[in-house]
C-alpha cells in the first residue's frame, strides 16, 4: 500500500511538474554536473545518466565533492542514505549498505560491500579506505551487486574513479591550515605529450593532530599523517582504441595510534596514584604499550594500479579490458584496555597483494539488446600477524573479577603486585601470544548481463553470474616468550600444538543473479523494479586446538522499486526507492562456551526507503537532501529482534549552495547538516543476557555500547576570482562539536570493561586554491 501510494502521488506531483515546465523554459541549465543533476555513471558497465540506472545509486563529481568539503569517504557516507562509514580508524573501516556490514580482517574474508579503485577491487577491508584527492567521481551503489561486480558486492558497492588525463595542459596547487595543527598541500599537473598521449600527476601531503589528547601535554590519539601520489595516462591511437593507466600510492606514518579509552577505570599516574582523568570518552588520557609491544602507532603503504583497454569492433560491439594491481602493508600498535595501567596491548600487520583481469564484450543495438558478457580471474595472497601482549598480574585479577571491583578508581601496577602479594612472584610482567594467519585464494567469474528494449518505454533486464573459488589458509599460533604461568597456555590468542603450521583448503560454487524492469513514464521520468541474489560463499576457519570450522554460505535475497526524475533540464533531480531483503546464515560474533567465535545469528530481514533530491533554485542557489529508513533486523536464535550493528533506522542530509557575485569574482557558502538515529556497534546490541560470563564479575553490567541519534553541522565559504583561476575558503566541520562515538566494546568488553573511541571534533580550516 505505501508504495502505491507513493507512486500515485509521484505522478500526480510530476504530471504538475512538466504541465509548468514552458513556465520555467528560460531557466538557464545547471552549469555543473554534480550532485547527482547530470552525473554520467557506470555502474551498468556503460555510461547512464544516473536518471536512467534501474537501481538505488548514489553518485557524486568534484565539484559538488567540494562544495561539501568531501575530502573524505566518511563525508559521502554522511549525505548518502542507506551508506554508512564505521570509521575508527583507517586501519579498521566498516563500511555498511543497508544494515550489512564489512570489516573483517582475516586473510581470507570476505567482504559484503565492495571498494573498487577505478574499476579494480580492494580486498581487504585494511587497504580499502584511502585519501581522496583528484577524484573524478564517486558511486554508491545499493543492494545485490554480484552480477555487476564479483562476490564481494553482496549487497552493494563503493566505486571511486580518479580523474584521466585531459588534452589541456594545466596546473593546480591547493593548500590549508587549521586546527589541531591541520597541514595539507597538494599539486596536481595535467600534460598533454601529443595528439594521441597525455598523462597526468597529483601529490598531497595531510596532517592533523589527534581529537583525543594526551595528559602529559606531549601528544594526541588517532592523530593523522598521511601522503598520497597519483598517477593517470591515456594512449588514445585512434577513436576505436583507448589504453588508460592509473596508479594509486598511498602512505600512512601516524603516532598516537586509536583513542581506546575506558569508562570503567580512570586514568592513574602509574608512579603516583593519583588521578590524571575522567570517564569521558573526549577527554585527555594516558595510554601505556610495554614489553616488547612498540609505542601505539599506525604505518600503512597501499600501491593501486589500474590499466583499462577499450576497442570499438564497430558500431554494434566493443572489448573492455581491466587489469589490476594492488598491494598493501599495514601495521597498528596500541593499549586495548583503555588505561595507563598495563594490562593488555596489541600490534596487528597486515598485508597482501592481488592480481585481476577481467574481459567483456560489450554489445549494443542487436536488435532491442544491449549488454555484456565476460569473465575474470582473480588471485590474492594475504597475511596477518597479530600480537597480544599482557602483564599476567593484571589478567589474574580481571579474570577473577577482583580488578573490576576496584572501579572506578581502578588500580596501579604496583597496587595490583601488592594486593597478590607473594603470588605475583610467580606470574610474569610481560607474555605474549602470537598468531600468524595466511590465505591464498584463487577466483574465476564468467557473468553476463542484458537489457532487452521492449518499445520505446519499456525494457527489461536480466543478469548472472558463476563464482568458482578456491582458498588455502593456514594457522600457527605461538606463545614466543613461552607458555603463560597463568594458564599453561596462551592467554587470549592459544598455541597451535607444537607451534605447528595447521593448514586447511576449501572449494566452492556460487550461482548469483539479478533481473528487473525499467519503464519510461516520460523522457524524463523512469520507474524501476529490480530483484537481485547475492551470497557470501562458505568459508574454512582454522583453529587452533580443534577442528577446523566450515562457516556456511550467506544469502542474500532483495527486491526494491522506485522511481527517477529529472526536470527543467535538469535543474531538478531525485528518486525515490523502497526495498526490502531477506538473508540467510548470517554470521556474526559471540561466546560459545565462553570464547569469541563465529556465530550463526540465522535468518536476518529488512525493510526501507530512501529518497534524494537535488534541486538548482535559481542560478544563484541549489539545495540537496536526503533520507532513509532501515528497519534491519536479526530474526533467528540468539540475537533475534536485535538491530543489525552500524545501521541507524534513520537518516536524513540536508544541504545548500548560495553563490553571489562580488566584486573581483563570486562568494559562495554551502552548509551542510546530516543526522541519524541511535546505532549500535555490535550484533548483540549490548543486551546483558547476551553478555552474562563465568564468572558473573567479567559480565558487562552497563548498556552503553550505541551512539544514541546526533547530528553534525559543517559550512563552507568560498571566495573565487573572476577566471576561476584562484580561490580560498573557510571551512568548518562539527561546528556545534557534538560528542559522538564510533566505536565500543572492543576487546575489554569481553572482561567487563569496554572501551570507547571517540569521532571527531568541532574544527576549522583555510584553503587556498591556484589554477595556472
Amino acid at each position: 500500500m505505501l508504495y502505491r501510494i507513493l507512486i500515485c502521488s509521484s505522478l500526480l506531483s510530476l504530471s504538475v511538474a512538466q504541465a509548468q515546465a514552458a513556465e520555467v523554459a528560460d531557466m538557464a541549465a545547471p552549469d555543473s554536473a554534480d550532485g547527482g543533476a547530470e552525473i554520467i555513471v557506470t555502474a551498468q558497465k556503460r555510461e547512464q545518466r544516473i536518471t536512467d540506472v534501474p537501481m538505488s545509486i548514489s553518485a557524486y563529481g568534484t565539484e559538488f565533492l567540494d562544495q561539501i568539503g568531501g575530502t573524505e569517504l566518511s563525508k559521502v557516507s554522511a549525505i548518502t542514505p542507506g551508506f554508512v562509514i564505521q570509521l575508527q580508524d583507517k586501519f579498521a573501516p566498516g563500511f555498511s549498505v543497508r544494515g550489512i556490514t564489512s570489516n573483517d580482517f582475516s586473510p581470507q574474508s570476505e567482504l559484503r560491500v565492495a571498494v573498487f579503485q577505478d574499476g579494480v577491487p580492494a580486498s581487504q577491508a585494511t587497504a580499502s579506505y584511502g585519501e581522496m584527492f583528484d577524484v573524478d567521481r564517486v558511486e554508491v551503489e545499493k543492494g545485490p551487486q554480484s552480477t555487476l561486480h564479483g562476490r564481494s558486492a553482496l549487497n552493494g558497492g563503493v566505486s571511486i574513479f580518479q580523474k584521466r588525463p585531459t588534452d589541456d595542459l594545466s596546473f593546480e596547487l591547493k593548500g590549508g591550515l587549521g586546527t589541531y595543527d591541520y597541514k595539507h598541500l597538494q599539486g596536481i599537473a595535467n600534460i598533454p605529450l601529443s595528439d594521441t598521449v597525455g598523462v597526468r600527476f597529483g601529490a598531497m601531503l595531510r596532517k592533523r593532530d589527534g581529537f583525543v589528547e594526551d595528559v602529559d601535554g606531549q601528544g594526541s590519539y588517532n592523530a593523522l599523517d598521511a601522503q598520497a601520489y597519483r598517477f593517470a595516462a591515456k594512449f588514445e591511437p585512434s577513436s576505436d582504441f583507448k589504453v588508460n593507466l592509473i596508479a594509486t600510492y598511498d602512505v600512512d606514518d601516524t603516532d598516537g595510534g586509536v583513542p581506546f579509552k575506558s569508562r570503567t577505570f580512570v586514568p592513574l599516574d602509574q608512579a603516583t596514584g593519583a588521578i590524571i582523568g575522567d570517564l569521558n570518552f573526549w577527554t585527555p588520557t594516558h595510554l601505556n604499550s610495554f614489553g616488547t609491544i612498540p609505542t601505539a602507532y599506525f604505518h600503512r603503504e597501499i600501491l593501486g594500479i589500474s590499466g583499462t583497454a577499450d576497442w570499438t569492433i564497430d558500431d554494434r560491439l566493443s572489448i573492455t579490458s581491466i587489469s589490476g594491481y594492488r598491494w598493501f602493508d599495514a601495521c597498528q600498535s596500541g593499549d586495548n584496555d583503555g588505561t595507563p595501567t598495563n594490562i593488555i596491548a596489541y600490534k596487528q600487520c597486515n598485508y597482501g597483494k592481488q592480481y585481476s583481469q577481467e574481459v567483456r564484450l560489450n554489445f549494443q543495438d542487436a536488435g532491442p539488446f544491449e549488454g555484456f558478457i565476460g569473465g575474470s580471474a582473480f588471485k590474492a595472497k594475504n597475511g596477518m600477524n597479530f600480537d597480544l601482549g599482557y602483564d599476567e598480574r593484571a589478567m589474574a585479577l580481571m579474570f577473577s573479577g577482583t580488578l573490576q571491583k576496584f572501579a572506578p578508581r581502578g588500580l596501579t601496577n604496583n597496587e595490583i603486585n601488592a594486593l597478590l602479594g607473594p603470588a605475583a612472584a610467580g606470574l610474569k610482567p610481560f607474555t605474549l601470544d602470537r598468531q600468524l594467519t595466511k590465505a591464498d585464494i584463487t577466483t574465476f567469474d564468467i557473468f553476463g548481463d542484458v537489457t532487452a528494449h521492449l518499445g520505446e518505454r519499456l525494457e527489461v533486464f536480466a543478469g548472472g553470474r558463476i563464482t568458482w573459488d578456491k582458498k588455502k589458509a593456514s594457522l600457527q599460533g605461538l606463545t614466543p616468550l613461552g607458555p603463560s604461568n597463568l594458564t599453561g597456555a596462551g592467554i587470549l590468542l592459544q598455541p597451535t600444538p607444537g607451534g605447528a603450521v595447521l593448514r586447511g583448503k576449501n572449494s566452492s560454487t556460487i550461482v548469483t543473479g539479478r533481473g528487473g524492469a525499467r519503464f519510461k513514464l516520460t523522457p524524463d521520468v523512469n520507474l524501476f523494479v529490480a530483484y537481485g541474489v547475492g551470497k557470501r560463499p562458505e568459508t574454512l576457519q582454522i583453529n587452533p586446538t580443534r577442528p577446523a570450522d566450515l562457516i556456511p554460505e550467506e544469502r542474500l535475497d532483495s527486491v526494491e522499486g522506485g522511481i527517477k526524475f529529472r526536470l527543467f533540464g535538469g535543474r531538478v533531480v531525485g528518486d525515490a526507492t523502497l526495498f526490502h531483503y531477506e538473508y540467510e546464515n548470517f554470521q556474526t560474533q559471540g561466546l560459545v562456551n565462553g570464547r569469541l567465535a563465529t556465530v550463526n545469528a540465522g535468518k536476518a530481514d529488512a525493510t526501507g526507503f530512501e529518497t534524494q533530491l537535488n534541486v538548482a533554485l535559481t542560478r544563484e542557489l541549489s539545495i540537496f537532501g536526503s533520507y532513509g529508513y532501515n528497519k534491519a533486523r536479526l530474526r533467528s536464535g540468539a540475537f533475534k529482534g536485535n538491530r543489525f550493528r552500524n545501521s541507524p533506522d534513520h537518516k536524513f542530509a540536508v544541504g545548500a549552495d548560495v553563490t553571489l557575485p562580488v566584486a573581483g569574482g563570486s562568494v559562495s557558502f554551502a552548509p551542510l547538516y546530516s543526522w541519524q538515529s541511535k546505532m549500535y556497534f555490535f550484533d548483540d546490541n549490548d543486551r546483558l543476557d547476551l553478555q552474562q560470563r563465568v564468572p558473573v564479575a567479567l559480565s558487562d553490567k552497563v548498556v552503553d555500547e550505541f551512539q544514541g541519534g546526533f547530528g553534525l553541522l559543517s559550512a563552507r565559504l568560498t571566495f573565487k576570482g573572476a577566471d576561476d583561476r584562484w580561490s580560498f575558503a573557510l571551512v568548518g566541520d562539527n561546528l556545534t562539536d557534538k560528542k559522538f562515538l564510533v566505536d565500543a566494546g572492543n576487546t575489554g568488553d569481553y572482561f567487563g570493561i569496554p572501551t570507547f573511541i571517540a569521532g571527531s571534533r568541532r574544527t576549522y580550516r583555510a584553503e587556498f586554491g591556484l589554477k595556472f
